[in-house]
């Protein structure tokens, strides 16, 4: 009895992301269908239970809890609910380890992978590791979902556990690539590079556009600017976003490309100098090919990445969003220089 009371109360551990959750749900177009892999993970919990695969306490499951509960406490340094999220979900795993085993918590793993599909944004990290659509990545989480289901039978039959020194490395393995695929995105932090957007830098021209109501509605409470510049017979789009309080306003642009229904054909870090990195994105739509620029900044520092300025992210901190864009009508590089160009005369102007 001990053991299902110590189970039940791990939980509790989802409470300090409930509120989380529900606001991701409701609020943000990527993840309002994860609440379902949350549901699906009830039918796929009774039927991977079974009573008499509990066996006794294992200590080796403190390997998974310990940088469980380091997860979930770093909401409270750097405010990443995702992460705090997944720390609760491997927290009730490994809670199932402690109090019955290897062999129960085994059986117990594919009811692990399915929550892990209901995490807050890993719909665009699908997307964005595979450069496939957000429909695509939602489409790969139900499949997941399905082959855990497959698993859950296949352990029922075969009755097979592997070691779980295996399972762990191959899991160490798993958050190491993933970690190395994200590190520059979450560490890189550069000077603060907040332009002003004047009628002329060097030798581009620009006027300030207003928004449409579209993106007045979906900046609902950030405050938006557009503007255009030109030179030499080349374009540039310059979007300004000072954000708001409500996070889930704020989107990595390949996502906003792709739910735009742009093909994203490269997504990488950009250095400029060594103090000022931007994320650049090669996409296209139809016959139309477009090379962003995308960069976070506060006061303080700025980041290239989605993930670094969440990372950073603060209720009552002062940040913004720069999102310039160039067609590329002769090649990338040639069109690169241009917007090289454009942040150069952008800076000697905020020097002057």
């Amino acid at each position: 009895m001990k053991k299902y009371i110590l189970m039940a109360l791990s939980l509790l551990s989802f409470l300090p992301n409930g509120a989380y959750m529900f606001q991701a749900w409701s609020s943000s177009r990527l993840d309002s269908w994860d609440w379902c892999f949350f549901l699906l993970a009830i039918p796929a919990l009774i039927r991977a239970w079974d009573k008499n695969a509990i066996g006794n306490w294992d200590r080796r499951a403190f390997f998974i809890l310990l940088p469980a509960l380091g997860a979930i406490a770093a909401k409270n340094v750097h405010e990443i609910n995702a992460l705090s999220v997944i720390g609760s979900i491997f927290f009730v795993w490994g809670t199932a380890f402690l109090a019955g085993s290897w062999h129960f918590a085994y059986r117990l793993l594919p009811v692990l992978g399915i929550l892990l599909m209901g995490t807050p944004s890993s719909s665009y990290r699908i997307a964005q590791m595979l450069t496939v659509s957000t429909a695509a990545a939602m489409g790969m989480k139900f499949i997941f979902a399905a082959g855990c289901f497959g698993w859950i039978c296949a352990n029922k039959r075969f009755e097979r556990t592997p070691r779980v020194e295996t399972v762990l490395f191959a899991g160490a393995l798993l958050v190491s690539a993933v970690t190395a695929f994200h590190a520059d995105e979450l560490y890189f932090s550069g000077k603060s590079f907040i332009p002003e957007l004047p009628t002329k830098a060097g030798i581009f021209y620009g006027r300030h556009i207003e928004p449409d109501k579209n993106t007045k509605r979906f900046f609902a409470t950030s405050h938006v600017e557009q503007y255009r510049y030109i030179a030499s017979g080349e374009e540039i789009s310059v979007l300004k976003v000072r954000c708001g309080k409500n996070i889930h306003e704020i989107h990595p642009a390949s996502h906003c490309l792709r739910t735009s229904r742009w093909v994203v054909t490269s997504e990488k870090m950009l250095l400029l100098k060594d103090d000022l990195a931007v994320t650049e994105i090669e996409a296209f739509k139809g016959n139309y090919k477009a090379l962003i620029w995308v960069w976070y900044s506060s006061d303080e520092f700025s980041t290239p990445g989605f993930l670094g300025f969440r990372r950073k992210f603060r209720n009552n901190g002062r940040y913004h969003t720069f999102q310039i864009s160039i067609p590329v009508r002769k090649n990338v590089e040639t069109s690169r220089d241009v917007l090289k160009k454009f942040i150069d005369s952008l800076e000697q102007k905020k020097i002057k």
